[in-house]
């Protein structure tokens, strides 16, 4: 779905328009799509709707226009939080909206493509005085990117700019930056005379309309024409590699700066390629600094070299515009101010490379504004005021691709860039390794850099070292600081939260945030999201090669004891618990690991992590031989087949859970066991049997005390008799069941235990009653925030509104299951959604989507061995391909047989 701004205000579905509807409500979506993502009070739609003059009414008129608006984009598909109530207003979250299309596309220097998304002025044909002003500024803004085009494409040599650039100065003739553009297009392209006139022209223009004369840069660009060949001044600059790869955006972004007077400073990792970038920006916006571009390498993370002390600096750069060591002062204050005298006035460009610290740099910083500088260092110089940060990370995955096969002589290595974690200079070294060597293959090359505890030594060739490069930033560091640098390589999972670095170093939190922020001001850490830290791949193997075994070992152990003890999150937690109870020798700590994260995954739908878990936490059990701990591994573990579809596991997993309980004689354990065993054969259609092991679990669970265990069995055995048709017998087991869950206060199960009883006195006719109480289970879980228990019930009620003959209404319900489940990745849920929505669309007359969804759900279905639903997508299948004209008998026929397989008729799921 795409909302647009950019021109007309719509909202596009499929392409098509389905919003918004009268000008009112066109009104109330420009201003909250102005202010996407943010609360918009009621007051200030009532001003954007009646230009302050609002009725009596206003504010019930514009909530009711707002959930109005809110009813067509959920209907049209957009979801259901795409526009929500909150606080002292509403909020709107469009998925697709051309003003942030514009705006990242801007960002990132495409700026043709940034352009395209404006189909006319902003917010056309919106009256609102209130909104004037942001359709001002939004046109202000594409005007401005539109100039950051041109001046791009000027200094690009594109001859085509002179025709726009013409067109536009006649449209803002009082807009000297364009007229600065059209003055340099015409001059690259020879017409030095029709510079000069497009200069007075807007001289003249100026002083008549406004009475000003124009302002400096332009009259500078003047000055600069009526010189045909004017004199250049020294390029200092290093050699600007031919095969410099990507980063457009961010040379855009610093070539912007630099033109408009802001010092760049860019930091980064050691080999992220930081000098390369600067001089390719230097050799750019060289042309507009006549006076001179300046370069001085500051050492400040040079092998065998101590950092350039700034009077040794304002030598170098006092050199480079003419003035002799001979006569220049000795001390730092004085030496400074003759070199902000020397350059007053001028167009210089200067680059101050490697610096290692703020201190070095500022006493380099010249007075005026005519001087550019570009200061490049590994740690973030947050002491240059006024300055554009830019930080440089790797390289996106194509592009450390492209740059490698530029620097190999044309042979691709998506291999090898990776091995080399997008790393620049990593990338550089691996190529002359390659060009090094005539019989290698790309192939040869990956092998060797394969390994973790030899790819650092791999990437060294001649003076250029990656672990050297590293050991220069660890060399600046803290004893604290290694400390921390050291322990955190000992983290055998990914990315991490400061509670496990303060485990991993023996500290309190507060200590290891500190320490943390300190490595990543290093570019020895990265930060993946907010209050996560990480490692580059290569800075990672370079932290456990610095720490010591016992020193591993101590922390490593710690590590352990946080993540079977501590608090902290599970779901972010997630790939690095998979991490650490994959580990060798710590089987205690695994199984308790994986026993605790269970059912917190499980809640939130990561079931990949949650399998990976169960398994190692049930393989731990088994090593350690402690029966307790071996049947909790396999509860977890036909937890885990059973979230993601494998019934078939399932069955084993549980059936031997069952033989290990019953042998050590913990019987509520067996009836947990016994409770579990029978809904994987009712999910297998084994509904005789599962009836028994519920009705042995429910005997168990009154024996033991086991509540939870008696109303998940009574639940579950509610389900089975709804399946064979004793649809009594099912109401007084959901009753139990519910029963039950309200005693003990579980109000989640208590949901889940409403919508079935719902159902099935939908079974019985009673459907009034069932409709309510379905629809009281629907908004309980909702208010809860409890997904899955809000898609179960959504699945109901769409089964209990399609018993009642509102399919329209039903398919609603059963779609937003479907929505819902598709996030949580629930295939068992999901099947018997798709099948509950192919319903409601055969019901109402559309049997090529009802087609479709059964075909979802018996693909689903079939692939986990869900066999009732199964069946009901084979009957259903055949119906809808039947009136469509289709062969259907094989499908009916083979749906008929599974019925009569599993003892039931086809009324059982309809």
């Amino acid at each position: 779905m795409e909302f647009r701004v950019l021109g007309p205000v719509q909202v596009l579905g499929g392409g098509r328009p389905i919003g918004p509807s009268g000008p009112r409500q066109e009104r109330i979506l420009a201003a909250l799509l102005l202010d996407a993502g943010r609360v918009v009070p009621v007051s200030r739609l009532v001003e954007v709707v009646w230009d302050g003059e609002p009725p009596a009414t206003a504010v019930r008129q514009v909530r009711n226009l707002t959930t109005a608006l809110r009813r067509t984009l959920v209907a049209a598909g957009a979801g259901e939080d795409v526009l929500t109530a909150e606080g002292p207003g509403f909020v709107l979250r469009p998925a697709g909206f051309d003003l942030h299309a514009f705006e990242d596309l801007a960002a990132r220097g495409e700026y043709r493509a940034a352009l395209a998304c404006w189909r006319g002025p902003a917010l056309a044909g919106v009256d609102s005085a209130a909104l004037r002003p942001d359709a001002e500024r939004l046109a202000e803004r594409r005007l401005a990117v539109l100039e950051q085009c041109l001046a791009a494409e000027v200094d690009a040599g594109d001859d085509g700019t002179v025709a726009e650039l013409t067109a536009l100065v006649a449209a803002h003739p009082l807009r000297e930056g364009l007229v600065g553009l059209l003055m340099r297009a015409l001059h690259r392209a020879g017409r030095q005379a029709d510079a000069i006139d497009a200069y007075q022209r807007a001289k003249r223009r100026l002083a008549d309309e406004l009475g000003i004369t124009p302002g400096a840069p332009l009259r500078a660009s003047y000055a600069q024409l009526l010189h045909e060949e004017p004199a250049p001044g020294r390029c200092f600059l290093p050699y600007d590699v031919p095969d410099f790869t990507g980063r457009a955006a961010d040379v855009a972004v610093a070539l912007d700066a630099l033109r408009a007077g802001r010092p760049v400073v860019v930091d980064g990792m050691a080999g992220v390629g930081k000098t390369a970038f600067a001089v390719r920006v230097a050799h750019r916006a060289a042309a507009d600094f006549p006076d001179g571009q300046l370069f001085v390498d500051l050492h400040g993370h040079t092998p065998g070299r101590d950092p350039l002390p700034p009077e040794a600096a304002l030598s170098a750069l006092l050199m480079q515009t003419g003035v002799p060591a001979s006569r220049q002062p000795d001390g730092l204050d004085e030496r400074a101010a003759l070199w902000r005298s020397r350059v007053a006035g001028r167009r210089l460009l200067v680059v101050l490379d490697n610096a290692r610290s703020a201190s070095q740099v500022v006493p380099l910083l010249p007075g005026g504004t005519g001087v550019a500088v570009l200061v490049t260092g590994r740690r973030r110089l947050a002491a240059v005021d006024g300055a554009l940060g830019l930080c440089l990370d790797v390289l996106p995955p194509p592009e450390a691709e492209a740059l490698f096969a530029a620097a190999a002589g044309g042979r691709a290595g998506a291999g090898v860039a990776r091995l080399c974690g997008f790393l620049p200079l990593a990338l550089r070294i691996a190529a002359a390794r390659l060009q090094a060597r005539p019989l290698w293959t790309v192939d040869d090359l990956v092998a060797r850099l394969g390994s973790e505890r030899r790819r650092l030594g791999e990437l060294r060739a001649g003076d250029r070292d990656v672990a050297a490069a590293f050991a220069l930033s660890y060399r600046d560091l803290t004893p604290p600081q290694r400390r921390m640098f050291r322990v955190l390589g000992c983290h055998p999972g990914g990315d991490f939260a400061a509670a496990a670095a303060a485990a991993l170093y023996g500290t309190d939190v507060t200590e290891a945030e500190r320490l943390l922020e300190d490595l990543l001001d290093a570019h020895l850490l990265r930060q993946p999201a907010p209050h996560r830290y990480g490692f580059h791949d290569l800075i990672a193997e370079h932290a456990r090669a610095e720490a010591d075994a016992g020193e591993a070992a101590t922390a490593l152990g710690r590590l352990l004891d946080h993540y079977r003890d501590g608090e902290f999150s599970f779901v972010a937690e997630r790939a690095n618990l998979v991490a650490v109870t994959a580990l060798n020798g710590h089987d205690e700590h695994a199984w308790r690991i994986a026993d605790r994260a269970v059912a917190a995954l499980r809640e939130q739908g990561h079931r990949d992590e949650l399998t990976a878990l169960a398994r190692a936490g049930a393989r731990a059990a088994d090593r350690l031989g402690d029966p307790h701990a071996r049947q909790l591994g396999l509860a977890n573990l036909t937890t885990a087949h059973w979230e993601t579809g494998r019934l078939a596991e399932a069955v084993e997993t549980s059936t031997a859970r069952l033989r290990l309980v019953r042998e050590s004689g913990d019987r509520a354990a067996e009836a947990a066991a016994l409770a579990r065993l029978g809904a994987v054969h009712g999910m297998l259609g084994r509904y005789a049997d599962a009836v028994r092991r519920y009705r042995q679990a429910l005997v168990l669970a009154a024996e033991t005390g086991s509540h939870e265990v008696a109303c998940l069995a009574w639940g579950n055995l509610s389900n089975a008799q709804e399946m064979l048709g004793r649809y009594e017998e099912a109401l007084t087991s959901a009753a139990h069941a519910r029963a039950i869950r309200e005693e003990i206060g579980d109000a989640r199960g208590a949901i889940l235990a409403s919508a079935q009883l719902g159902l099935v006195l939908a079974r019985l006719g009673r459907l009034p009653e069932a409709r309510s109480t379905v629809s009281t289970a629907v908004g309980a879980a909702v208010e809860a925030d409890y997904a899955f228990g809000e898609a179960w019930s959504r699945i109901d009620l769409a089964e209990v509104l399609l018993a009642d003959g509102c399919a329209r209404q039903a398919r609603a319900e059963a779609e937003r299951a479907c929505a819902i489940l598709g996030r949580l990745h629930h295939p068992l849920l999901l099947t018997m959604a798709a099948n509950s929505s192919a319903a409601t669309a055969q019901a109402m007359g559309d049997p090529a989507a009802a087609a479709a969804a059964y075909r979802l759900a018996l693909t689903t279905a079939r692939r986990i061995g869900y066999r009732a639903q199964e069946a009901r997508a084979l009957l259903g299948l055949g119906v809808a391909e039947a009136a469509l004209g289709r062969d259907a008998e094989c499908h009916l026929r083979e749906g008929r047989a599974l019925f009569a397989e599993m003892g039931l008729t086809a009324a059982a799921l309809s």
